[in-house]
C-alpha cells in the first residue's frame, strides 16, 4: 500500500474520528436536553429512557472514534478494520431509517438530528468504501 493509495481512507477515518469523540462526547453531556428536544413525550428504548439510551450512545461515539483514529494511525493501517468501521457506518444509515420508521412520536428536531447525522455518516461510509476501493486497485 502506497502513501497516495491510502490517503483518501486515512484522511476520512481521522475525520470519522474527530467527528465520533466530539460529537459522542456533545451526546453523553447534553442527553438530557436533547431527549427532550427529539421526542414530544417520554420515550423509552428496551426499558431504558431515551436520555440514558443517548449518554450511552454518546460514550460508544466517544469509543468509536478512538478506533477510528487508532487505524488511521498506524503506519500499516489495519484494512480489516477499515472494512469494520464503513460496515458499521453504512449499518448506522440503515438503522437509521428503520429508526425514523418506528412509531415514535419525533419532534421534527428529532427528526432533522436522525436525519442530519445519518447524512453525515453515509458522506463518511462513501468515502471509506472509496478509500478501500482504491487501496484494493493498487494491489
Amino acid at each position: 500500500m502506497t502513501a497516495s493509495s491510502d490517503r483518501l481512507l486515512r484522511r476520512t477515518l481521522w475525520a470519522n474520528a474527530i467527528l465520533s469523540v466530539g460529537s459522542g462526547a456533545l451526546l453523553a453531556a447534553l442527553a438530557d436536553p436533547f431527549a427532550a428536544m427529539a421526542t414530544q413525550v417520554p420515550l423509552q428504548v428496551l426499558g431504558l429512557d431515551l436520555a440514558l439510551v443517548l449518554e450511552l450512545l454518546g460514550l460508544g461515539f466517544v469509543a468509536f472514534g478512538a478506533v477510528c483514529g487508532w487505524v488511521a494511525s498506524r503506519p500499516d493501517m489495519p484494512l480489516g478494520w477499515a472494512r469494520a468501521i464503513f460496515v458499521l457506518d453504512a449499518s448506522w444509515v440503515a438503522i437509521s431509517a428503520v429508526i425514523l420508521m418506528l412509531p415514535a412520536s419525533w419532534t421534527l428536531t428529532g427528526i432533522a438530528g436522525i436525519v442530519v447525522i445519518a447524512l453525515v455518516v453515509a458522506d463518511l461510509a462513501i468515502l471509506e468504501y472509496l478509500g478501500l476501493r482504491r487501496i484494493g486497485s493498487a494491489h
